[in-house]
């Protein structure tokens, strides 16, 4: 973030999660009320404060004599529970050596979600086990009762609770290169099942929103709706059961985490504002540009009602 960004946020008394060196030294310069800092476990070009600038990190700290408010660790997404233990213990080491008077612990996301399982029993993260697994490490390593620990586990409880349902466009087309059933969805709805590599469950429905179930069928991919070459919405191909045509729906489940969700607000983005440029080198603005609070949505001012 800007220097101009984390002020603004200081003044606001919120909580936010520095993650380089520059951004806390700025902070601490401005008295900043608190300091929070995220750490990259992992070491890779996200941003996060890296294990080998945790002892510049803690010095920059005693130099002002502050003590961090929070400690968050990013640990990529999807791990299992093992790995997630793991980090735990990272992070229960790190706050012993570096941070032993820091005031809370974020483990942020990370916890993994099954997209191929069909139970739900099976898709979720077992958040029993992990926390007694916790609770043993905190005792074992001496960590005291009065630091927090908080979780950002968004992907596992949202996950199951939608779904991306479309349109097919016509039936499936077939040529000597591959076979594409033809949506009106489009990838960059939910990016991260190609970024990922994330296989999904899908459904096919009728016209009367019947589901279609046949053994007999065609293995395809899923196209979506613009002329960008790799607009794919899955990865590999889905089982397109016989009498799927224009006038039926595909459903893909457990959509939950992504869409809106992720579209919109995780990863939303303001539009630029645009210029024209004429002829004789003058500028005109011919769009603003969005606000912090821009999320691309169209929203009602009043509800409509589809169908009584």
């Amino acid at each position: 973030m800007s220097d101009e960004e984390i002020s603004f946020w200081d003044s606001t008394r919120c909580s936010t999660f520095l993650a380089s060196l520059d951004e806390v030294a700025h902070s601490l310069a401005t008295h900043a009320p608190s300091i929070s800092v995220r750490v990259d476990s992992l070491d890779s070009g996200k941003p996060g404060v890296k294990y080998g600038e945790l002892e510049r990190l803690s010095n920059l700290l005693r130099e002002y004599d502050r003590d961090l408010d929070c400690v968050e660790v990013y640990c990529g997404s999807g791990n299992s529970l093992d790995d997630m233990v793991r980090t735990v213990e990272e992070m229960f080491e790190v706050f012993q050596k570096y941070f032993p008077t820091a005031r809370g612990i974020n483990f942020a996301g990370g916890h993994g979600f099954d997209y191929d399982a069909h139970a739900e029993a099976d898709k979720h993260f077992d958040w029993s086990l992990y926390f007694r697994r916790l609770a043993d490490a905190a005792r074992r390593m001496g960590i005291p009762d009065d630091v927090t620990f908080l979780f950002e586990p968004a992907r596992d409880v949202l996950a199951d609770t939608g779904a991306l349902l479309m349109s097919v466009e016509r039936s499936v087309i077939t040529t000597p290169v591959s076979s594409i059933v033809v949506t009106d969805g489009c990838r960059m709805l939910m990016p991260s099942a190609q970024l990922r590599n994330r296989g999904h469950n899908t459904a096919f429905l009728d016209q009367d929103m019947r589901e279609i179930v046949n053994e007999r069928g065609i293995s395809a991919a899923v196209r979506g709706r613009t002329i960008l070459r790799n607009d794919y919405l899955l990865p590999g191909e889905v089982h397109v059961p016989e009498g799927v045509d224009a006038t039926s729906y595909m459903v893909i489940l457990d959509t939950g985490a992504y869409c809106a969700t992720q579209h919109m607000e995780f990863l939303n983005v303001p539009p630029a504002a645009e210029v024209l440029v004429n002829s004789d080198g003058s500028v005109d603005l011919i769009t603003a540009a969005g606000d912090e609070l821009d999320k691309w949505r169209n929203l009602l001012e009043e509800k409509q009602r589809v169908r009584s």
